[in-house]
């Protein structure tokens, strides 16, 4: 099935250079490297172009304001919707992509959206989380545990790279499991959502 690309019109004026995917099947996927610029930024291809990644929004008419004020300074604009909110992208005219195998480099929370399916992100910051411990049903020692966005998540693995992080994190998407992952000196965590858990007195 295709999905055709639409422009957008919004009250605050006209929005034919923004275009929103509603389908993944329109779009792929990657990084890229501009000119002037050493970062390998997140991007997806849309036809033969190149948009980079400029923001996550989690309210679809906050997301169609913010792209009316990159079409009214000049830019073309892309909205992909995701679990998370409405992505916006912004078109790159010099864009290379960049085909490295190597590892995905560490990035902010905001970049990781396209990277994962919707179940999992990055605690890129320690003020987003809360160590702590807690007690599930049928285990009876208290768990290592961080405390997020109102959610319990206990400690699963502990790896060395960044990548065997995000593979274990997509399994665990993949089940349906909601996971975390947190950065600890040169080793990466994996905490996944008990929602049965209480917190440890």
């Amino acid at each position: 099935m295709s999905f055709p690309v639409r422009p957008v019109a919004a009250q605050s004026g006209d929005l034919s250079r923004c275009k929103i995917l509603e389908s993944r099947d329109q779009y792929r996927a990657c990084h890229i490297r501009v000119p002037d610029s050493e970062e390998r930024m997140a991007a997806i291809v849309l036809g033969d172009q190149y948009y980079s990644f400029f923001r996550l929004v989690k309210d679809s008419q906050k997301a169609l304001q913010i792209a009316a004020k990159l079409v009214y300074r000049g830019d073309e604009v892309a909205i992909t919707r995701t679990i998370k909110g409405d992505v916006i992208w912004i078109y790159e005219t010099d864009a290379q992509e960049d085909k490295a195998k190597e590892a995905i480099k560490s990035r902010s929370t905001a970049q990781m959206p396209i990277l994962n399916s919707g179940l999992w992100k990055f605690l890129a910051s320690e003020h987003e989380y809360r160590p702590c411990q807690i007690r599930v049903p049928d285990v009876a020692k208290p768990m290592t545990a961080i405390y997020n966005e109102g959610q319990y998540y206990s400690h699963l693995r502990t790896v060395r790279e960044q990548q065997q992080a995000i593979e274990l994190a997509e399994r665990l998407s993949s089940k349906g499991h909601a996971a975390r992952i947190t950065k600890h000196e040169q080793a990466w965590a994996i905490w996944v959502l008990e929602s049965e858990a209480a917190i440890q007195a």
